[in-house]
Formats: C-alpha cells, structure tokens, sequence
C-alpha cells in the first residue's frame, strides 16, 4: 500500500471513530479491560513467585536438611519437631562434616523442644534449639545484637542464649537491655548473649538458641540429633549431595533402601522447582481468564464494526462507484478495527502499570511487572483487531456498488 494511501484511511478511520465517540470508547473498552487484566493479574502472579521464593531462600542458600523419621515427602519446613524420636547420631553428624568443601560448606546439627521461659515475673512458652556455631550461616538467621554463641560455649556446655526477637518483646519491658540477664528455661537458668534478627516467622522469631551440648545435658537428655542443616558448596551438586548422604546414611543405620528408612532429607531446589511449578501454573491461569477479556473485546469490535458497515452502505457504494477498490474499502474498515484494539490496547497497557503500582505500594501485595505480558498481551489486542475486523472489512469490500448506492 502506497504511503499516501495509507494516510487516508487513517484520517477517514479516525474522522469515523471520532464521529461517534461514545460508541468506540466503549467498543475498545472491551479491549482496555482485558490489556490491564492480563498485565495486573500476571503482575500478581509473578510477585506471589518472587515472593515464595524470597522466603525459600531466607531460610538458608543451597539447604538440605536430614530429618529423623519416616520419608515425609520434600517438605523443607516441619512445624513441628520437637516430637521427633532423635535417629541421626553423632557418627552420622562426623560423617557429614567429613565430606569436602567441594561438597559441603557448613553443618548444623539441631534438637528442638517446646519450652517455658520467664523472666522476673514474666514468662512466655518459646521453642529451645540446640544446635551449632555454624546455624546462622547455615540457616541465613543472624544476632542483630549481641552475638551467638561460640564453639568454647559448646565445648564447655555454658548456658548461654541467643533469643528470638518475638521472645526478647514478649519477656522484656521496653528500654530494657537483654544481654546479660539471666532468663530461666525450664526451671534451669542461662545468660542472655544476643537477639537474633527479626524473620517474620513465629517459628523463628519465637524461638531461644543454646549450644547442642548444652541441650542434649540440661533439656533433652539424648545424644542423637533430630535434624542436621547442611548448607551445599551449591546448587548443582546438591542432588549428587543428597544421593551419596542417603547411601552412606543407609550403610550406617544398615537399612537396605530408603523405603524403610528411619531419616529423610529435604532439599531447598526440590521445593523451589515444587513452588515454581505451582505458581507458574497459577500465573498462566489467571493470564488465561483475563485473556478471555480481550475475546470478548474483539467480539465488541467485529460488532460495532458490522453495524458501521451497514450504516455506511451508502457511503461505500459511493467509493465503489468513483473508482475505489474492493482492496481499498477492506484496508479502510480493517485500518479502522486495528486503530480501536490498538487504541484500547495502549490506555489498557497503562492501566495495567497503575493497577501493578499500586497493587504494590498501596495495598502492599507483591506484583512484578513482566515486560513479556505487556508485549504479549499489546500484541494480542492488535491480532484481537485483525482477527475480528477482518469479516467486517470484507464484508464490506464483497457490496455491490449498484445495490449499495440504492440502500436507504
């Protein structure tokens, strides 16, 4: 098509939609609505991923954990473990630790039990982890004040504790500084030696940390461990990791498969693939249904565009009769369609990154923006145009000329 063709049928495509412009406000209506749903609602979707695996990955970078107990699945995160009969023993501890850097970065043996805590008059039940100097590392949860404790205080089985933040409000008043006072868990007193960060998490935040050795003298009782925490050298060896820690645990306990294991090891990339396949699914399905927006947008614009059709007989005999292609009238009703869904596609493209915005700073829910859903869902309200002012365009262009300069 020559430029200056091209030219007029814009003009006389915009002098139409301007002509009547209610109607094609709420002809491309159809079209806005379905461009901002696709962009909000896969905004939100890949904000609730982004979100999941933000907390995934403040639980600790490349993690494995061994559990004792009866394979449970991949569940990285027990809410309960203070029930567990303890299976891992120290030998199976020095065996993890043994194995090289190249394999694995830090080891955190740990025992959890429900505890009662107090402080002068005040008392609060929290969970009492014994466990490593390697934990914070390990578990990506570090003192905010003070410190944690040392690998002397293992050797030595001192009582000291590094508390949550949950637990250091709920026992001291305001003002009041933790380190050094003396709380009470379970009738037996310790020092208080840091406050860790605040997770957000009740298990974390509400939970009070001691030396493993400690625990396993003054708590427990129990040299065996409930859970060990290894942080892999990275990612891509953490499947191999997990393969050779199952075998040589196996040969220890002398259990001859993981079907009837008394431990079971749950690795941070299996549930990151888990949650990733989730959400994307979830993701693709609330793009689908806005989509269906965009349809019945299309649908509005093959309508609106058969009743301009038919209004204009007259004027498209008129063309047909001076001269004008059956080409020239299609490209005409067709530029038409396409300046409607591409109208309704850019209004819809912004009302698409408000609603992200402000989904994100005034309601506070996690949206990301996908510049590939933007594109994607431009890019089908154009073929939404073509697609469905197609039929009217050559409807349009197959009018006799005789019969459409007699029309009334």
């Amino acid at each position: 098509m020559k430029p200056q063709m091209f030219m007029e049928n814009v003009r006389i495509s915009a002098r139409s939609i301007a002509g009547n412009v209610v109607r094609s406000s709420l002809t491309a209506l159809g079209v806005m609505i379905g461009v901002a749903a696709v962009i909000i609602l896969v905004a939100l979707g890949n904000g609730a991923q982004k979100s999941v695996e933000a907390n995934l990955t403040a639980l600790g970078s490349n993690l494995m954990i061994v559990y004792s107990g009866e394979p449970r699945g991949t569940a990285l995160v027990r809410t309960n473990t203070s029930n567990i009969r303890p299976t891992i023993t120290p030998t199976d501890v020095e065996l993890i630790e043994s194995l090289p850097l190249e394999w694995v970065s830090a080891v955190a043996p740990t025992n959890t039990e429900n505890g009662q805590l107090k402080y002068e008059n005040r008392n609060v039940a929290a969970t009492v982890t014994g466990t490593a100097v390697s934990y914070p590392e390990v578990r990506n949860f570090h003192p905010v004040h003070g410190e944690f404790f040392s690998q002397d205080d293992i050797e030595n089985r001192r009582r000291v504790v590094t508390i949550g933040m949950q637990v250091y409000r709920d026992l001291f008043p305001d003002g009041v500084d933790p380190l050094g006072q003396i709380l009470r868990i379970n009738g037996i007193s310790f020092r208080v030696i840091g406050v860790m960060e605040e997770k957000g998490s009740p298990a974390q935040d509400a939970a009070v940390f001691i030396p493993v050795t400690t625990f396993q003298r003054s708590i427990s009782g129990v040299a065996n461990y409930q859970m060990v925490n290894i942080q892999a050298a990275s990612p891509e060896i953490m499947h191999e990791l997990q393969a050779h820690i199952e075998q040589e645990l196996l040969r220890l306990h002398r259990l001859p498969s993981m079907e009837v294991a008394d431990f079971y090891i749950a690795n941070q990339l299996d549930l990151l693939a888990t949650v990733q396949g989730v959400t994307g699914t979830f993701t693709i399905l609330l793009g689908g249904i806005a989509a269906i927006s965009l349809l019945v947008g299309g649908i509005g614009i093959m309508n609106i565009m058969l009743v301009s059709v038919t209004e204009r007989t007259r004027e498209i005999g008129v063309r047909l009769a001076m001269g004008a292609r059956a080409r020239d009238i299609m490209l005409q009703f067709l530029t038409e369609a396409v300046i409607l869904s591409v109208g309704g596609g850019l209004i819809g493209v912004g009302l698409g990154l408000s609603g992200s915005w402000a989904a994100r700073t005034l309601v506070n829910m996690a949206s990301v923006v996908s510049y590939d859903s933007v594109l994607l869902a431009f890019g089908f309200a154009l073929v939404t145009g073509l697609f469905f002012g197609s039929y009217p365009a050559w409807r349009a262009s197959k009018l006799d000329p005789i019969e459409a300069l007699r029309y009334e």
